[in-house]
């Protein structure tokens, strides 16, 4: 998962919202695997960016079952994943195997997360259907704010694997380890690490095998045919800005992010930047009384910063919120200006 969405504290889905975010960070990053022929493969057979590529590809054409550990911040859960590839579309299962079991079913574009209480929420649109695709299909490997390396050769899970790592040059985005199954490419391990080296978030799996085929059943929620709800969460819309024909501008940004969404909207109150790799999103609001609280809150690698500010007398609220330091989160809300 990579963006946390702050408009939609304003539904009444909100807790519900919350708990779909907990289960997308755990498909982010399910569902890495990489189509390399079988055989002996090495390190030094590909390129780092070859292995990177293979890896984005065969999340969508490999099938594997499997048992994984995923932790974030404080927060950690064990899941199972079930993962299929069919007359060119993907279909996938993952329950959780600790506490209140959930379970999120992927069919192409449509993801559906099922709860105990027999709750479905279906996601909108694609943006959702594979995260670990669009997370690294925009990330050039000679990247002048990272470093992409090939590390070793080592064994996880009874198996042989290589290590990769994206290394940030700065203290302004995270740096990641990427350990890959040697005969298939599939992401046994990876960790998400801080400038200090620290894991803000980790996945491993514990078990892992490759069957040829995948049955429909395999694919099946357990309380798929108890269903007694079904709500629609839509994707991330605008919320009311002030005023309605001002331009906002980010005065400062990271080095190496651009802005891909927001550019020459009137009236707009989100702006989302990337670099390619990490993204975060700063959302400009009216001063509400159930806005979010001043400073940083931070759950793993996802920080939440909000901040109010005021510009000839008017006062409006701005929230950063990314997969980036605390510290460049207040830099970016801090520089929010209108443009009149």
């Amino acid at each position: 998962m990579k963006l946390l969405s702050y408009n939609v504290k304003h539904t009444t889905e909100n807790n519900l919202f919350l708990m779909v975010l907990m289960f997308l960070g755990l498909l982010l990053l399910s569902s890495i695997v990489s189509a390399v022929t079988p055989g002996k493969n090495t390190l030094t057979d590909f390129t780092p960016a070859q292995w990177l590529e293979k890896m984005q590809r065969a999340s969508m054409e490999e099938n594997y079952k499997g048992r994984f550990m995923f932790s974030r911040g404080e927060i950690s859960s064990s899941m199972s994943i079930v993962h299929r590839y069919k007359d060119g579309e993907e279909h996938e299962l993952l329950k959780q195997l600790d506490g209140e079991m959930g379970e999120i079913v992927r069919q192409g574009n449509q993801v559906m997360c099922v709860f105990p209480d027999n709750r479905v929420v279906q996601l909108e649109k694609a943006k959702y259907s594979n995260k670990i695709v669009q997370s690294f299909s925009n990330f050039i490997p000679d990247h002048t704010n990272y470093r992409l390396q090939a590390i070793g050769e080592c064994r996880l899970v009874e198996r042989p694997c290589i290590e990769l790592a994206i290394k940030a040059v700065d203290k302004h985005r995270y740096s990641y380890s990427l350990w890959l199954d040697m005969e298939t490419g599939l992401l046994l391990k990876s960790a998400l690490k801080n400038d200090k080296g620290e894991d803000l978030e980790r996945f491993q799996y514990t078990s892992i095998t490759f069957p040829d085929k995948i049955s429909d059943q395999d694919l099946e929620p357990m309380n798929a045919g108890s269903l007694v709800d079904h709500v629609m969460i839509p994707a991330v819309k605008k919320d009311v800005s002030w005023p309605s024909e001002t331009k906002w501008k980010s005065e400062w940004v990271p080095p190496g992010f651009l802005l891909v969404n927001g550019n020459e909207q009137s009236g707009g109150n989100v702006l989302i930047f990337s670099d390619g790799l990490a993204n975060y999103s700063i959302f400009i609001e009216k001063i509400e009384d159930n806005m979010m609280p001043e400073g940083a809150s931070q759950v793993g690698a996802t920080v939440a910063y909000s901040q109010t500010l005021i510009f000839k007398s008017h006062q409006y609220g701005v929230t950063v919120i990314g997969e980036i330091p605390a510290m460049t989160a207040m830099l970016i809300a801090e520089s929010v200006k209108p443009q009149m």
